[in-house]
Parts: C-alpha cells; sequence; structure tokens
C-alpha cells in the first residue's frame, strides 16, 4: 500500500534534527514523525547519546543428511546437557521438504558465542558430537554453510521487561531489540510500542 517512492534505499542518514533528517548527500527530508529503527550502534550514532552496544555472536552450520534426526517431527531439539558445543538443532525440511537438497534433509545447528575460525575443524567436532547424540549415520552428514553471525544479539545490561516507546529529547522516536529485549519478538514490540504512540 505504499506509494511510488515512500521507500528509499542506499541513502545513509548523517544527521538528525528537530522534524527532519539530513543525508550524507546534504539532501533533507522532513516528516511530522521520525521513527530511528536501526540496531543498537546506529540508534546511538544518530542519537548522540548512549554507549556503543555489545554484541552475542552465534555460528550456524548447516548439513545435507540421508534423513532428518528429529524423525520427521516438526520441533526444535534443545540441548539440556550443559556441556557441548551445539546449542540447538532443527530441521527445516521437517517442515517444508523443499529447503533440503533432493531426497536428504536440511539440519541447522546452532552454537553460542566464537568458535574456531577454521571451517573444516569446526565441522569435525561438530559431527563427532551430533555423532554422540543421534548416532554414527551422522558421519555421513556434509556440510554445506558454515555462517558466522558476529552481531547477532546485543548484549542487554538488564531485563527490560515490556517494550515502552523511547522519545529522543529532540523529538524522534527510537525502537529496536536494544531497547526491549535482545530478540526478534524483542525488535517488533518495540516498533509496535512506538507506533502505538505515534497514532495514539
Amino acid at each position: 500500500g505504499l506509494g511510488s517512492g515512500a521507500v528509499r534505499l542506499g541513502c545513509r542518514v548523517a544527521k538528525m534534527m528537530p522534524g527532519a533528517v539530513e543525508l550524507t548527500d546534504g539532501e533533507q527530508i522532513r516528516a511530522r514523525e521520525i521513527v530511528v529503527a536501526t540496531g543498537g550502534d546506529e540508534s546511538v550514532r544518530l542519537a548522540e547519546a548512549g554507549r556503543a552496544t555489545a554484541w552475542r555472536s552465534v555460528t550456524c552450520v548447516q548439513w545435507a543428511a540421508p534423513v532428518s534426526p528429529l524423525h520427521g517431527e516438526p520441533m526444535l531439539w534443545l540441548n539440556g546437557r550443559g556441556r557441548g558445543l551445539i546449542n540447538n538443532l532443527v530441521v527445516p525440511s521437517d517442515v517444508a521438504a523443499g529447503y533440503a537438497p533432493d531426497g536428504q534433509a536440511l539440519v541447522s545447528t546452532t552454537i553460542l558465542g566464537e568458535t574456531v575460525e577454521d571451517d573444516a575443524a569446526l565441522t569435525l567436532q561438530l559431527k563427532a558430537e551430533l555423532a554422540g547424540l543421534f548416532g554414527s549415520d551422522v558421519l555421513t552428514w556434509r556440510a554445506l554453510a558454515v555462517q558466522r553471525v558476529r552481531r547477532a544479539l546485543p548484549v542487554l545490561k538488564e531485563p527490560r521487561g515490556a517494550a515502552k516507546p523511547v522519545r529522543h529529547e529532540r523529538g524522534f522516536w527510537r525502537c529496536g531489540d536494544h531497547l526491549a529485549s535482545a530478540s526478534i519478538q524483542g525488535a517488533m514490540e518495540s516498533g509496535a510500542s512506538v507506533a502505538r504512540a505515534i497514532l495514539g
């Protein structure tokens, strides 16, 4: 439902001012309400207040497996043992078969924090751990991708509770998971609380 030109990509904001933003090319865009819906570092830069965001990292490794280790059940497997690299495992192809290579299952494992930088060493270490959990068939799994997400979630110094709208002293709004709970849900709740405040 947005009109032509309502969304502009590749435009970096240089600074904020009451009722307007200025782009790095000098253009000013005026608005009745301005909402900064960015990651924590960019939000701090634009607001010219606060501290740089500390981050938690994750590593995700995707595998092609002959069969699902979860036997086709669409669920999230959590590691409750208190040891090992793997935090959780999901099989996206148990939800939608088209996610996997033909005739195989797509398995995704998630590790919290930093890992060894060598992909081959990491996948060997994971295979050994997975074989202990799901049996020797794991040794036939083929690693498809290793993704290191350095800035997965912001570190929050204290629980924030329910998302509350945040209005900066210079008249613009801020929202994001760094202002609520460190999660996709926190980001959405923070954005919704700002939208309700503006519409109210």
